[in-house]
């Protein structure tokens, strides 16, 4: 029996259908993904720490938006410049953590280069390369020290922790040679005084973070003052603080990773700079289109810091320090710092 001809022609157009979409499943296999180079952090304990938390922020990438994320350790100039190479399989996007790893990408990022750039959790005070054609963001970590000194400012001077004393005094101690330790002093300072009417705040300065005998002289002084809190920057000298800590029973807040595993009883919480949600969202704005070059400030609002648990001194934080901790943090975007 012969096939109809209506059979005839839907099976004809069921072949042709076919192929088409089996072309253009071809095609669209072929087109590259979306590339991405992360470099991290430079070595040191706190580096490795913070790379942790990056490695955190690629996985999620790759699996929430589909991007293809190699994660390089920076070793040299050089090899951060073969980034930046014009190969048929090279990146979209480059993204660099922290000062000296981004300083590198970006005196080796090659003028109006079509690759994207983004430095994270970077500040310097002069102008650098490609400064109009990358973006430049700095972690706005005066509202998460704020929300630090609003906690140093509530406990010191009342009975809730069996290591604070009766004196409402807490101390921060920075580096002058980290470009945010203005940031850092200015936010801890303002949230001292708005969580405690009484309390004070003794500032300590290092020429540089390296300066560990100097942290231990500023941290015995303040103890001596009366200081059961001190709120330190990032950077090696936090050691020896918290050492001192250690030896005269009194509580420190750490910057970076969560601290707490290096003195569980000590180390009250730390200010998380959450590199995962920073990475995410440079990539996802990248892939957007709304990656937008120059000079910016990301903080709460785009998920770069939190507050770690407080692991063991949880018990010590009433339940009325935590919704106020809350209510703080929901309001520290609006805060002015520079006064």
């Amino acid at each position: 029996m012969r096939a109809r001809p209506s059979r005839l022609l839907a099976a004809s157009f069921a072949c042709v259908l076919l192929t088409l979409l089996l072309f253009a499943s071809s095609c669209a296999s072929s087109e590259p993904s979306y590339r991405v180079a992360l470099v991290g952090f430079e070595g040191g304990e706190q580096g490795e720490e913070r790379n942790t938390l990056a490695e955190y922020g690629q996985r999620r990438v790759e699996a929430e938006l589909g991007v293809e994320v190699d994660f390089i350790l920076p070793t040299s100039q050089a090899y951060i410049e073969d980034l930046f190479a014009a190969t048929g399989d090279g990146y979209d996007l480059v993204v660099s953590l922290g000062q000296d790893s981004s300083l590198d990408m970006l005196f080796a990022r090659p003028e109006d280069s079509e690759i994207a750039a983004c430095a994270l959790d970077f500040e310097v005070p002069q102008p650098v390369p490609g400064e109009g054609e990358a973006a430049l963001v700095r972690y706005r970590v005066e509202e998460g020290s704020y929300v630090c000194g609003y906690l140093a400012g509530w406990l010191s001077g009342r009975t809730d922790h069996p290591l604070t004393n009766a004196m409402p005094l807490v101390a921060f101690i920075g580096a002058l040679d980290d470009p945010l330790v203005v940031y850092y002093n200015s936010g801890f300072t303002k949230g001292v005084e708005a969580g405690s009417t009484q309390g004070g705040t003794h500032s300590y300065f290092l020429e540089t973070a390296e300066d560990a005998q100097q942290a231990r002289a500023y941290a015995e002084e303040a103890v001596e003052k009366g200081v059961d809190i001190i709120f330190c920057s990032p950077g090696p000298f936090n050691a020896e603080v918290l050492e001192v800590a250690e030896e005269k029973d009194i509580l420190v807040i750490l910057v970076g990773a969560d601290r707490s595993g290096e003195s569980p009883q000590h180390v009250l919480t730390s200010l998380l700079l959450r590199d995962d949600n920073a990475v995410f969202a440079a990539v996802s704005a990248a892939l957007d289109g709304n990656l937008e070059a120059g000079r910016q400030v990301w903080g709460i609002e785009e998920g770069v810091w939190s507050l770690a648990p407080f692991h063991g001194n949880d018990p010590y934080i009433r339940k009325e320090l935590k919704e106020e901790l809350r209510q703080q943090e929901e309001r520290v975007s609006s805060i002015d710092f520079s006064s």
